[in-house]
């Protein structure tokens, strides 16, 4: 292990609220003392990563406390490495993740002089044994006691527990058993009556939690939870319960200290889920009555002074709106995703309340304790790496450009341990930032959730920016009685633009902006010393003007995996002069038609040809002058959005003014370094480009005529590859974790044969063709991104 120092506090400054710190002032308790007069906890081990570990972190610098961040060598360029004091390299998570392993972050922690270790949530933060190792290392865990843990944290013990010693708290339907045999599932479930969820007993965020409608899923369905809950949590135990088909998803946060006493927070509202897991929640839930609301918060307090609960944790309910009642779900013996929003309403900073009480110190000797009310309305939304349009299938890459929105600074809170450069990795979860509002009512907390999503910039990577928009502004989503369901109910509309009827016509319009931002770029990043070929010709020197062939040509595509490739020819015309007041033409790359031919070879051969005809007779023909969209544009404003100006790749990520037509679109660009060689002519380049206006960020992929025939004869001969072989192949790096067929085995189209996992998530990889299974790996093998998982022959 090696320790780095950490980036200065005023390194973190500049940062200015976009890495966990409040977006209003809150009430921070300090630290009871010792006999000798100095804080019982002056140094924590952060025991977690990523965006809770930088608010952990923001927490502790109030405080005036040393915070110690442990990473990997995976996540060496996240956020919170920097802003910690000090930072612990534990490895590779390659290895086996350091995460989970108990001995090793209780010797790291000792090893530091550490008092106290903060568990975060996820990985360790609801392991009993974990808090009993820390404890016996003589450290203070900063969380709720092991027998609490184990009472309440686990989800099969906390309905035992009620059971005995609280019968009156509702309890929803399931399973009372521990055994773990399908036979014994099966029986259960058709005792409670489909349909029936299982879930991980350990964890929550969603992990291992799947609906069974029907017996015959019951069997496939375990195995997977139990793999999902092992991995996640350290324990495979599953149990399962009766599921609420309309319902909402209400949780209570609750405070507790080690003299007894325990004070509810209010209520969230977490209703807005995909995969099980939350994407929006809310506080105040727009849903409860003032009564049902103060039973809640009672059976809630109720539950926690039943176990002497210590720290933060949140006690789940769900609502059955159709019957008008509400069950006891789970407790959360940990910190929650959602407790930002908590902050806001009540002006608690819930982080150093953990560390108060943690080091013993007493609720009742805080006056701002003893008369608790909520103010406004604050909403959080988790901004994550996936594409909703592929049943959010994760996405993993580099971050080509992080700019959080701040159109109002007051009310809106970042917390992510992300920024321009670093990597979303496939050994993480998906979630990049989590985004908070506070406004006086919902409905401006609402419109100004969807503000700040709008204007946030995040290149690199597929995000569901847009669907958490569509949610927002979703009229269901305005109706306080919205359950669990609103996603599956509504996802065909809330995959559409919500500001797209505000848009008039087409937008293929917007294709000449990477053309454009290219354009000055390669100008602006052009080394005047360069000894390159041909540095001293003219710009739009064409050594045969008077050919139609020779113009200035862009080939631009949007990059979308949800529709085919539509190519748009951007012509320029030779009359412009400079980068402003240009003219071009817009027109769809022809393609053309061929016959069928002998061979893949020759088909693909044949297919260059004719695609390079029907674009060389469109340009010949004067087609392109005819029959193209004409276009006026000019550049009003434009700036790299960080770094330098003298610096050339500050340019790289840049904010432009665009005019096209008369009509302004103000853009955030960037390109990837690598892509801008000195002639642009060798190989396509890359550029994302965010659109405030549009809510969202658009991938394109830039060719010159040069380059984009040269890529023809590749897509030809895949698309025209004999049809005798059906390829999967793996949509990013991942891990084989069950094989369904074995090589040689007929499969039907769509059939699932393999399991894989990556970031922290089980995929399902079906055939989308008949014939016989190939493959040549096993489980627990790990794939590269493109790497052929299977074929059907």
């Amino acid at each position: 292990m090696t320790a780095t120092g950490a980036a200065s506090s005023s390194n973190n400054a500049s940062h200015g609220n976009t890495h966990g710190i409040p977006s209003r002032r809150l009430f921070v308790a300090h630290s009871p003392l010792d006999a000798n007069g100095r804080p019982k906890i002056q140094k924590v081990l952060i025991a977690n990563r990523g965006e809770i570990a930088c608010r952990i972190i923001a927490t502790c610098r109030k405080l005036s406390l040393t915070s110690v961040a442990v990473y990997v060598e995976e996540d060496k360029l996240s956020q919170h490495v920097l802003d910690a004091d000090e930072a612990v390299h534990l490895g590779s998570i390659e290895r086996g993740n350091p995460f989970l392993n108990i001995d090793l972050l209780v010797q790291t922690a000792l090893s530091v002089g550490a008092q106290a270790i903060h568990p975060g949530y996820g990985y360790l933060s609801e392991n009993a044994q974990f808090a009993e190792k820390v404890r016996q290392a003589g450290l203070i865990f900063i969380g709720p006691s092991p027998a609490a843990m184990s009472t309440l944290g686990d989800k099969r013990a906390s309905k035992d527990y009620l059971r005995r010693h609280a019968p009156d708290v509702p309890l929803i339907p399931g399973f009372a058993g521990s055994s773990q045999e399908v036979e014994d599932l099966e029986k259960a479930a058709a005792e409670i009556g489909f349909p029936v969820m299982l879930k991980a007993s350990a964890g929550g965020g969603g992990k291992g939690m799947r609906i069974i409608r029907e017996a015959s899923q019951l069997r496939s369905e375990l195995g997977r939870a139990q793999s999902e809950a092992q991995r996640s949590f350290g324990s495979s135990d599953c149990i399962l319960e009766k599921y609420v088909e309309r319902s909402k998803h209400v949780e209570i946060q609750i405070l507790g200290d080690s003299h007894g006493e325990v004070v509810a927070l209010f209520d969230r509202d977490c209703s807005v889920q995909r995969r099980h897991q939350k994407l929006i929640e809310e506080t105040p839930c727009p849903f409860l009555t003032p009564e049902t609301r103060k039973r809640m918060g009672d059976v809630a307090v109720r539950i926690a002074k039943l176990i002497g609960y210590e720290g933060a944790g949140t006690v789940e309910f769900v609502f059955d709106v159709a019957a008008n009642r509400f069950y006891f779900l789970e407790v959360n013996a940990r910190l929650q995703v959602e407790h930002p929003i908590t902050e806001e309403v009540t002006g608690l900073d819930l982080v150093a309340l953990q560390i108060f009480v943690a080091a013993g110190g007493r609720l009742r000797d805080l006056p701002v304790m003893s008369n608790l009310c909520q103010t406004g309305h604050a909403i959080e939304c988790r901004l994550c790496a996936e594409d909703p349009h592929r049943d959010f299938f994760p996405d993993h890459g580099r971050i080509q450009l992080w700019r959080p929105a701040l159109q109002n600074r007051e009310g809106v809170r970042y917390e992510t341990a992300i920024r321009s450069g670093a990597s979303v990795s496939i050994y993480f979860d998906s979630m990049i930032a989590k985004i908070v509002v506070w406004a006086p009512t919902r409905a401006m907390a609402i419109e100004k959730l969807a503000r700040e999503l709008a204007g946030t910039t995040c290149l690199g990577v597929k995000t569901n920016q847009l669907f958490l928009q569509s949610c927002l502004l979703h009229r269901a989503f305005h109706d306080p009685a919205y359950t669990t369901s609103f996603i599956p109910a509504h996802l065909p509309e809330l995959l559409r633009n919500p500001y797209a009827a505000q848009i008039p016509g087409s937008l293929d319009y917007l294709s000449i902006v990477p053309c454009l931002y290219l354009r000055r770029l390669s100008s602006q990043v052009r080394d005047p010393t360069s000894r390159a070929p041909f540095h001293g010709v003219r710009r739009q020197f064409r050594n045969q003007r008077f050919d139609p062939v020779n113009v200035h040509c862009d080939i631009v595509t949007a990059v979308d995996g949800r529709t085919k490739e539509q190519p748009t020819m951007c012509v320029w015309k030779p009359s412009a002069a400079g980068d402003n007041g240009q003219e071009l033409l817009l027109y769809p790359v022809p393609t053309g038609s061929s016959s069928k031919a002998s061979s893949a070879d020759a088909a693909a051969a044949r297919e260059l040809t004719v695609r390079y005809n029907a674009i060389s007779r469109a340009l010949r023909s004067g087609e392109v002058v005819s029959s193209g969209s004409s276009y006026r544009v000019s550049i009003g404003h434009w700036q790299p959005v960080q770094g330098s100006p003298t610096e050339p790749k500050s340019w790289l990520a840049s904010s432009m003014e665009v005019s096209i037509n008369e009509r302004k679109m103000l853009a955030y660009i960037a390109v990837a370094a690598d892509d801008m060689t000195q002639t642009h002519i060798d190989r396509p380049q890359r550029i994302w480009c965010h659109f405030p206006a549009l809510g969202t960020s658009i991938e394109y992929r830039r060719d010159t005529l040069l380059t984009y025939c040269d890529s023809i004869r590749q897509v030809a001969a895949a698309a025209t590859g004999g049809g005798q072989q059906k390829v999967v192949t793996a949509p990013m790096p991942c891990k084989i974790l069950s094989i369904l067929k074995k090589s040689g085995d007929k499969v039907e189209s769509g059939e699932s044969v393999m399991v894989i996992e990556s970031m922290k998530m089980e995929v399902s990889i079906s055939v989308s063709a008949s014939g016989t299974f190939r493959t040549k790996w096993k489980v627990g093998d790990a794939v590269d991104e493109g790497g052929v998982l299977c074929e059907v022959e």
